[in-house]
């Protein structure tokens, strides 16, 4: 799905996560009480939601976007975003790529639902329940039973479903805005299909069923779009998503907003205030 960024209303909105927490830890307990969800992917390089002072609470801090060349724009919270037209110039900076902190747990920056409220810098535990959320029976989805990942809500999107974590990840696919082709020089055509990036092109080329193939598949446009182009980042957090994701098409996840590790918040929000456990509505 695709997410886009949205300049802050003259009121001002909010929301946003920080703490220290479950952070440093290789291994979670499994959630209790937790909602149902599920995760897509994007990478549409527009300035996030949060990029914006006024959409943070008070006392937190905004996350900080980039110029074309990844250059750090630091408290320029005011930049116009690379997808409002006209010029804007500030893009989602390439260090919002997930990583893995071993095999069965990852960290990462997703959007959530444009209705939610105050929520930028919340950090979400997402536990992976092996099936996919609306992609049949999917063997990357299945590949990830058991697995956790600790996401950041930096951005929102209005084709963002209650419940639906929208993580940022490079080749994921551009959804409503694309700013990657002007900030990358590529091609859209490059990019893979415009909601669900290299592995929606690959399924069309490859099947639906064949793992290894379409892991194959993602890769080599992993490597032909980023690495050729020395895109380091952005080819780690894109060769993430095959090797620790799994090219997981849509994964159902039981999800718990969780305190932020120190890891997420010191890249990105830097939220105060306790988590809370409501669900995303």
């Amino acid at each position: 799905m695709g997410a886009a960024g949205s300049a802050p209303p003259t009121s001002g909105a909010g929301g946003a996560g920080g703490g220290s927490a479950a952070g440093g830890r290789s291994t979670l307990p499994p959630l209790e009480g937790a909602c149902m969800g599920y995760a897509t992917r994007y990478w549409d390089c527009c300035k996030p939601h949060c990029g914006w002072s006024a959409n943070v609470p008070g006392g937190s801090s905004a996350l900080a976007a980039c110029d074309q060349s990844n250059n750090s724009l630091g408290g320029d919270y005011d930049a116009r975003s690379s997808c409002d037209g006209g010029g804007g110039t500030a893009y989602l900076c390439h260090g919002m790529v997930p990583w893995a902190v071993n095999d069965q747990l990852a960290y990462g920056y997703s959007a959530v639902a444009s209705s939610a409220t105050d929520i930028c810098g919340k950090c979400y535990q997402l536990q992976f329940t092996g099936t996919s959320f609306n992609a049949g029976e999917d063997p990357g989805s299945a590949a990830l039973s058991g697995k956790t990942m600790i996401v950041q809500a930096i951005n929102i999107g209005g084709d963002v479903a209650n419940g639906q974590f929208d993580i940022s990840i490079p080749g994921g696919g551009v959804g409503m805005f694309n700013a990657c082709s002007k900030q990358w020089g590529v091609p859209a055509s490059e990019l893979g299909g415009t909601y669900g990036g290299f592995l929606q092109q690959c399924k069309q080329e490859k099947g639906r069923t064949d793992h290894a193939a379409l892991k194959s598949c993602v890769m080599q446009s992993c490597m032909n779009v980023f690495e050729a182009r020395g895109l380091n980042e952005l080819a780690a957090g894109c060769q993430w998503f095959v090797d620790w994701l799994q090219v997981a098409d849509n994964p159902a996840v039981a999800y718990k907003e969780v305190a932020c590790p120190s890891e997420l918040a010191n890249k990105g929000v830097k939220r105060t205030g306790p988590a809370g456990n409501a669900c995303l509505r």
